[in-house]
């Protein structure tokens, strides 16, 4: 039981540090973001990178308490494997989040594929 109450207040300190990120109220800088060389290069860049890492950030907590609620007594009973369900979404958020940081063009807007 505490080892759940413990993933939950991991989840909510996430879906916490997602959202000044969201709201774009976190200017560039060398300690909390997406802190990559292209991200810190513009403003624009900048607030929509960290705006997707932040809606990524708060979808990947909600997944987290979504399984430790429905598998909490059965499934995820372990410490590891609650743990994992908490990194594994978190992973993902990450990655996305990187993946997203190459699609966005330099005035903070994501590029579209040009279909032939």
């Amino acid at each position: 039981m505490l080892s759940t109450v413990l993933i939950l207040v991991m989840c909510a300190l996430t879906a916490i540090a997602g959202v000044p990120l969201i709201l774009k109220l976190v200017p560039r800088n060398e300690i909390y973001g997406v802190r990559t060389e292209r991200a810190l290069s513009r403003d624009e860049i900048w607030y929509e990178v960290n705006r997707f890492g932040g809606w990524a950030l708060v979808a990947a907590a909600a997944i987290t308490v979504l399984a430790l609620v429905i598998w909490a007594n059965t499934l995820l009973r372990p410490l590891w494997r609650q743990f994992a369900v908490f990194l594994l979404p978190l992973a993902i958020a990450i990655a996305t989040t990187f993946w997203y940081e190459r699609q966005v063009d330099s005035h903070g807007k994501r590029r579209r594929r040009r279909r032939k």
